[in-house]
């Protein structure tokens, strides 16, 4: 089983299992690490997951690919949350994120630029349009993007507090 197909069946079922539970599989991927392989299971959910989250999901998913035998020999699974400046990997990670701000690492030059950062303004199944300040408003498909992640501000929203304090 080439690791194309074993993400897409493995996703499929991690997924079956979170949405029982009212989580999301945000992102699965696979790291070779000193001879074992190393699986990262992303798991999200709107009020956002704790710590005690990803510890549940890693005792849960474990036992489950255990008892399913679905990855051949030595494995390590980590659990964890997509985290604030969480990777963009699937059109609809990029829907649920219109208007907020990404950066953009891309395979090949598109207009003469490998990097765009700005506003997600509008996001389909094959490509997404970003505005981004120094190169105007732009669609990119999505097989050309190598790496997406949201910027997060992490004061937004409290700026305001402040001078409205201060004034």
């Amino acid at each position: 089983m080439d690791w194309n197909t074993l993400k897409e069946d493995l996703s499929r079922r991690i997924q079956a299992l979170l949405q029982d539970e009212s989580f999301d599989l945000w992102d699965l991927e696979f790291v070779s690490q000193a001879g074992a392989t190393v699986v990262r299971v992303f798991v999200d959910r709107p009020s956002g997951v704790t710590l005690q989250d990803c510890a549940y999901w890693n005792k849960k998913i474990g036992r489950y690919l255990d008892a399913e035998d679905v990855i051949r020999g030595r494995y390590v699974l980590e659990v964890g949350s997509p985290g604030l400046d969480r990777t963009l990997t699937r059109p609809e990670h990029y829907a649920r994120y219109l208007g907020a701000t990404v950066e953009m690492k891309l395979h090949d030059p598109h207009e003469g630029r490998r990097t765009f950062r700005g506003e997600i303004r509008a996001a389909g199944p094959d490509s997404m349009v970003v505005a981004d300040p120094e190169a105007g408003t732009v669609s990119l498909p999505y097989a050309s993007i190598r790496k997406a992640r949201l910027i997060v501000d992490p004061w937004e929203g409290m700026r305001g507090q402040e001078r409205r304090r201060k004034g």
